[in-house]
């Protein structure tokens, strides 16, 4: 019988040495999960608020990372109290579906009973943008609120151009 246990054991040992991630899954390292720097996303807020001041309008930009948690987020002086929600409900539709709001209500309107427009804690309306990484992963989504729908999403995407 120690004989058996003996193989055993050693035919254990031999196998959790051939794969050192088993034999230490401290030591194995985590898969990759992207998301958007807290850096990056005071950056662009500061361009969603230059491009906003060139047109003359306050804005209220929202930015999230991938799962919809607040990454940044920044009331200009002048904003409607109601364009705080609505900025963030742009920013967690574009983060949980990684499309624009706007587009998303494009297809929610061409379906029956516009299907979109009944999920809570989405909007329909343009100024969400998804967010992605250089290698095309989407890592969270900007809402932009206080303007026109359309100027919203200009100031959006001047905010993920980077532009002054």
């Amino acid at each position: 019988m120690k004989t058996y246990y003996g193989r055993a054991s050693l035919l254990m040992c031999s196998l959790l040495l051939a794969a050192p991630s088993l034999a230490d899954p401290l030591t194995a390292a985590p898969p990759p999960s992207a998301s958007i720097t807290a850096e990056a996303a005071r950056a662009m807020a500061s361009a969603a608020e230059r491009a906003a001041q060139a047109e003359g309008f306050a804005i209220v930009i929202s930015i999230v990372d991938n799962h919809g948690n607040l990454k940044h987020f920044h009331r200009m002086d002048g904003t409607s109290s109601g364009s705080i929600q609505v900025a963030k409900l742009k920013a967690a539709t574009s983060a949980r579906f990684p499309l624009a709001s706007r587009t998303l209500a494009e297809r929610s309107a061409a379906l029956p009973a516009n299907p979109y427009a009944s999920l809570p804690g989405f909007t329909l309306l343009g100024g969400g943008l998804p967010i992605m990484d250089a290698n095309g992963q989407h890592i969270g989504g900007i809402g932009i609120s206080g303007a026109t729908p359309e100027l919203d999403v200009q100031f959006a995407q001047a905010a993920l151009d980077g532009d002054a």
